[in-house]
């Protein structure tokens, strides 16, 4: 992602995007391209929302000539960065291959189709990662580029590709965001009460979960029991065009005024979530929806009102009431679970049922990090 992250942030990165992803071995195959593409993917995540994060690079002869990322909605596409970019560098593109991680689009958006760029800038030909599941495009990139004599191959690295861009086809297809959720567990099992769990150094490369998402929602007891600021602290600097909502589920006890998730912080706005009108708070905006049987806060009816505000990715922190609440709604797509060796008094994590399976884990000195996905 970036040369100034250590190993240890490259690796959270990694995981934090949905990986771990392929290594680039030097090849300069087809795979190995890909790998690559996918790595220049991995920079627009919780930037470019509500369009995916697609990654592209040009070669020639063995050789990279361009590279590009799509990092903002309504700015160039990755497939027209990377041209720019290997145009700029004095590079002779005719002939040459572009890889790509998703279907360039083909149709007329806030920008012009990436289809069209790639035919006038001569590229012969195009490697695909994964089709792009958008019904405006859809396979119609493929044939565009087909009927203008360009070779198509496509499935390299799909699997890989299709699980990166997959929060993207959830939000297109349901109109709701990926939800990721985060947990940090005792080596009993237990969630800690404002206490810390794991390490300071595993909590700074947990931090990339929030980076890589576009919010962050939590329920009021996390709030009153924790009184956490639900800040993105990634160390890397946040380009200025993010936006990290701070979301708070309201239940019927109230939250203290001057819990610390209430300051205002640039480019971190806050959202309440309740079941009725609650009174006026300054820089706080309140969206309504209808109570569940319990008189909670809808949960499908909150995730429906934060993709329509080009939410696509959002992190689930706590607590455990929240977080045991979406699983049994079957409203998670993905866990991580970091687990200590330190004994914790709180409540008991329920163990995830058959339907998860451990996909990936990585070691932060005495604590791991586990990735659970549902399985195909």
């Amino acid at each position: 992602m970036n040369l100034s992250l250590t190993p240890e942030q490259a690796e959270a990165w990694s995981l934090a995007t949905r990986g771990p992803w392929p290594r680039v071995d030097g090849s300069a195959s087809d795979p190995d391209w890909m790998a690559l593409a996918l790595q220049e993917a991995t920079r627009g995540v919780g930037l470019s929302s509500p369009n995916p994060s697609v990654g592209c690079v040009i070669t020639k002869d063995r050789r990279l000539l361009g590279h590009g990322a799509h990092l903002q909605a309504g700015q160039p596409h990755a497939e027209v960065i990377a041209i720019q970019n290997a145009l700029s560098a004095g590079e002779d593109i005719q002939g040459a291959t572009a890889y790509i991680t998703l279907e360039p689009c083909c149709h007329i958006g806030r920008t012009a189709p990436c289809t069209d760029a790639l035919i006038q800038a001569g590229i012969r030909r195009v490697v695909l990662g994964a089709l792009d599941l958008n019904p405006r495009v859809n396979g119609g990139g493929v044939a565009i580029l087909k009927s203008a004599g360009i070779e198509v191959t496509t499935g390299i690295l799909e699997k890989e590709c299709i699980r990166f861009h997959e929060p993207f086809f959830k939000w297109v297809k349901t109109g709701r965001p990926w939800v990721t959720a985060k947990l940090a567990l005792g080596e009993n099992r237990r969630v800690g009460i404002a206490e810390r769990i794991t390490d300071p150094a595993t909590q700074a490369l947990g931090h990339a979960l929030r980076r890589a998402s576009d919010g962050i929602m939590v329920g009021s007891e996390t709030i009153r029991v924790d009184n956490p600021q639900l800040t993105d602290r990634w160390p890397l600097l946040a380009e200025p065009h993010r936006v990290f909502h701070r979301i708070v589920m309201v239940g019927q006890k109230a939250i203290q005024d001057e819990a610390a998730v209430w300051k205002f912080t640039p480019r971190e706005p806050i959202l309440r979530i309740s079941t009725q009108k609650l009174p006026a708070r300054e820089q706080i905006s309140d969206i309504v929806v209808p109570p569940d049987s319990k008189s909670r806060p809808s949960l499908p009816h909150t995730l429906a009102e934060l993709g329509a505000r080009h939410i696509t990715r959002l992190l689930l922190e706590g607590g455990p009431t929240l977080i045991h609440r979406a699983l049994e709604e079957k409203l998670v797509d993905e866990v991580h679970l970091f687990q200590s060796s330190r004994f914790v008094g709180g409540p008991m994590f329920q163990t995830l049922n058959s339907t998860w399976g451990e996909d990936a884990s990585y070691s932060c000195g005495q604590d791991l990090w586990q990735i659970f996905r549902l399985k195909a």
